[in-house]
Formats: structure tokens, sequence, C-alpha cells
């Protein structure tokens, strides 16, 4: 035997080697890794020294890691047992700083690949910075970075620093309507924080069955409509006052009453609240272009706002309470 047929057979036998340690299933034929690496010794042929031979083995190496399948020629972010790659809702971050609340729960995803949050038996989207969703071998699917490092697979519970977006708004809710129309979130949970695990050189194991597969409703989350309109803070405002006791119909339409005479409040910017987790009483919220938000009116609570009179027949209570009759609307031209 030659020396050249000496040195294909022990890159050969280096190549099986590295293959099987990078764990990936079943490496591509040995043929074709032979063929590759004949190839480059063609170009270079470097027989003598441990520097060529060095080079041989990092060829074989990244031949294996990086090669596409014959079905799908997208290149996987990381080494490992990764088969395919698909877009997740993300955005940019440079890992320098941002919202220090501690966010928690298991990964999951929407039948379209949209990564969710779930705590307890409710789901909320996720957004992941500078993120791509991953497929391994088995199956299971998670989420990378752009270094490839793994912020978590399915199934696997996740903690990092973050915050909420509710409800979802600006970006956010634009990269998450953009791959996940079909399954509307209300609210949004984002992470800001650097992935917590390298990447995998091994399938990770299948999560349970039973996991959701798209975020909670509004409804499921305990909002509900109630009468609004879009407002200005700056704009012009009347100079009416109203005060009185906050109530709610069983319509969910929030009034006050004073000597028999009913009056219904619209809100500016506002949805109401009923807790589903907690018995408590029902709320009217309310969000500004200045990025404010808060609570506006509590069942029971003693309200006092600036603002103007409205008739009763006002399009903007009768289009949310038709059934809950007034003697007149108050327009809420307040902040918080």
């Amino acid at each position: 035997m030659s020396e050249r047929d000496d040195a294909d057979e022990l890159i050969t036998t280096v190549l099986r080697e590295e293959a099987d340690r990078l764990g990936a299933g079943i490496p591509p034929p040995l043929e074709d890794l032979q063929h590759s690496a004949t190839r480059r010794r063609q170009s270079r042929w470097v027989a003598a020294g441990l520097g060529g031979f060095a080079a041989a083995l990092m060829v074989g190496a990244l031949v294996w890691a990086y090669l596409p399948s014959a079905e799908d020629t997208s290149v996987a972010p990381a080494g490992g047992p990764i088969t395919d790659t698909f877009d997740v809702p993300t955005y940019a971050w440079d890992e320098g700083g941002g919202d220090a609340a501690q966010v928690s729960g298991t990964l999951a995803f929407t039948d379209a690949g949209c990564p969710l949050l779930v705590e307890g038996e409710r789901a909320t989207a996720l957004m992941l910075p500078n993120a791509t969703g991953v497929t391994y071998d088995n199956g299971v699917r998670g989420v990378v970075d752009g270094k490839g490092r793994v912020y978590a697979t399915e199934g696997q519970t996740m903690e990092y620093a973050g915050g909420w977006q509710q409800p979802a708004a600006g970006e956010f809710a634009q990269s998450w309507a953009a791959l996940c129309g079909d399954t509307p979130a209300r609210d949004i949970v984002y992470v800001n924080d650097v992935a917590a695990h390298e990447t995998l050189s091994e399938v990770p194991p299948r999560p349970a069955d039973d996991l959701p597969t798209a975020p909670a409703t509004a409804q499921e989350l305990g909002w509900f409509e109630v009468p609004t309109f879009p407002f200005d803070a700056d704009g012009p405002r009347e100079d009416a006052l109203i005060e009185g006791v906050v109530e709610f119909t069983d319509e969910g339409c929030p009034y006050v009453e004073t000597d028999g005479f009913r009056t219904g409040l619209v809100f500016p910017n506002a949805e109401g609240f009923d807790n589903p987790d907690v018995e408590e009483p029902r709320m009217v919220y309310a969000y500004f272009d200045s990025g404010t938000s808060g609570m506006m009116a509590m069942e029971g609570e003693a309200i006092s706002y600036g603002g103007g009179g409205g008739a009763a027949d006002d399009e903007r209570w009768t289009s949310v309470c038709a059934q809950s009759p007034v003697d007149a609307v108050f327009i809420v031209q307040d902040t918080l």
C-alpha cells in the first residue's frame, strides 16, 4: 500500500470518529467524506507533518457538522443534531442590558413554530432576542441565539431576565403578527438575557404531549370590551366633571348613579378586566401614547375625572352596551 493510500485510510478513520463524536445521528456516506478530503488534498497535498493532518481533520469535522440535507439547503446555526431551522418572532439585542424582571416557565410552540412561555395552564407569546428556531433529529424543537447557544428546547423549563408587554404593541406586536397571525397574542413576554445553554451534542428529550399550542386569548385572560374612544392627551378637553362610585352592569358596562340618574362612563383607550384567577372587583384599564397605563376605575370605588357629557344614545356607548341603557354618558378626557 502506498504512502498516499495510508493517508487516505487514516483520514477516513478519523472522519468516522469525528462524525460519531458530533452525535448527529446517521453520518453521510464515508465515500462522500473521503471524496471531499481527497479533493482538498489534491488542491494542496500536505502528506508530511502534523499540521497538514490536523487541517484535514478540521475540514472533515466541518463537512459533517454543517452539511445540509438533500431536502433542505439551509445551514444550521450551530453544530450538533440540528436538522432544520425556521424563523421565529425576535428582536435585535446587543446583550447590553434590559429589564430585570424574572420571567420563567416552560417552552412550547404553536403549530406554526411560534414560541410560547407556559405558566401553569396558561401560555403567553414569547419573544427571544436574536433568535432562530431549530428542529433536532428526533423532531423536538428549540430556540437558539445568533451564536448557536440554546435558550431552551420544547418542554424545558427556562428562567431569564425580561419583562411583559400588556397588551402587545409596537415592534413586538408587529413581529408576532408577521409570523404568527393565525394565533393572535394579547400579551407578550420578552427576554433580554443571554441564552443559558451551549450547543447541544445530543438530541433533547421529547416534551409532554399536553403543552398548549396557542397563547391565551384576551377573554381567557379576563379582558373584556368596554365603551372607549381614541384619546390624545395633548388635545383639547371639555371642562365638565364626573364624580361618583363606579358600578358595572351585568353586561360589563361601567357607570355611576346619583339620585336615580345613571351615567354611562366612556374611558379613553380602555378595556375592562375581570380577574379569572382571583375573585376581586372588575376594573377598567387605560393606555396612553406616552407609554403609561394603569387602572382608571374599580368596581365599588369612587372616581373624579374631567371630560364632557354626551347623549344616552352616543355610539361609543351603544356599540358595546346596547343592552345597558343609561340616562346620559360621560366622556372621560383625563389621564392617570
